[in-house]
């Protein structure tokens, strides 16, 4: 059986992780090899990935696409799954207040390099990752990401067979800590009606906003999704999950999305509802 080829962008998140876990795993009940390559912004190897690519700075999408192919071009390296993980852009006010230099700017880093990659490199599978950015409690603050998140869904619709998406609950990781930070800072001088309600909740609840938040996103996500789920309880979701959601693709999942929140997990074959503002852009 001959060696199949994984490259993850951004291999040294939760995210990277778990993916670098599942195709372990994967491998080792099907006794299909794998060679992993992982990439990262710094120097230091990614944990469990066969080959690190360096120094890949986003910021710069152009040349970490480049250099990306470069590396993998001296090694002689033909991709069978791409993986890309990486999610940063504006955020801390209301979805519906995005303006378009933010979605533009945001997209530079969390998926047009995807989509030069898919092009460049033509994987039988990429995978991409979502989040329920259509909910009311994260329209208030999610601000250009969730339009990029909506991007993705649509292109992963377009080719079923060959685009995935694991569209996954809050999970505790370096991003969320950065939300959680920027999300304090700005809304305590919102003018938003939704942020100043947020703000009002949290002083009444007693917590710091870290804990009042990680409890709110887990009160949300269960009153949106609990009621489909009725015999298995709501727990938070972790990192393990979005390694048994990327199994599931591995293993031959048709549909595009793969849904989860801690232990429930559904897949998708379309967008969700979602306010007239986010369908339009």
């Amino acid at each position: 059986m001959s060696e199949s080829i994984a490259l993850i962008i951004g291999g040294s998140g939760a995210a990277g992780h778990s993916a670098i876990e599942a195709i372990r795993e994967y491998s080792s009940k099907t006794g299909q090899t794998w060679k992993v390559y992982s990439t990262t912004s710094g120097e230091s190897q990614v944990q469990g990935s066969d080959k690190t690519i360096p120094l890949i700075k986003l910021e710069e999408p152009e040349q970490a696409v480049s250099n990306i192919q470069k590396f993998l071009n001296n090694e002689n390296a033909k991709v069978d799954l791409l993986i890309y993980t990486p999610a940063r852009g504006n955020l801390g006010y209301p979805v519906s207040e995005t303006p378009d230099e933010d979605i533009i700017a945001t997209a530079k880093f969390c998926l047009d390099p995807m989509l030069d990659l898919e092009k460049k490199l033509n994987p039988r599978i990429t995978v991409g990752y979502s989040a329920y950015y259509y909910l009311p409690h994260l329209l208030t603050f999610y601000g250009s990401l969730a339009f990029i998140k909506k991007k993705m869904e649509e292109w992963a619709v377009q080719k079923p067979d060959s685009r995935k998406i694991i569209r996954a609950g809050t999970f505790f990781s370096q991003s969320v800590r950065g939300i959680t930070i920027i999300l304090q800072r700005l809304a305590k001088s919102s003018p938003h009606p939704d942020l100043q309600k947020l703000m009002e909740e949290q002083k009444t609840s007693g917590k710091k906003f870290g804990d009042f938040f990680i409890d709110y996103i887990q009160q949300k996500e269960n009153q949106s999704f609990g009621k489909n789920f009725p015999s298995i309880p709501y727990r938070i979701t972790e990192p393990k999950d979005l390694k048994i959601a990327l199994l599931k693709i591995l293993e031959g999942e048709k549909a595009p999305i793969v849904s989860l929140v801690g232990d429930w997990i559904w897949t998708e074959d379309k967008l969700p509802e979602m306010p007239e503002y986010l369908k339009k852009r």
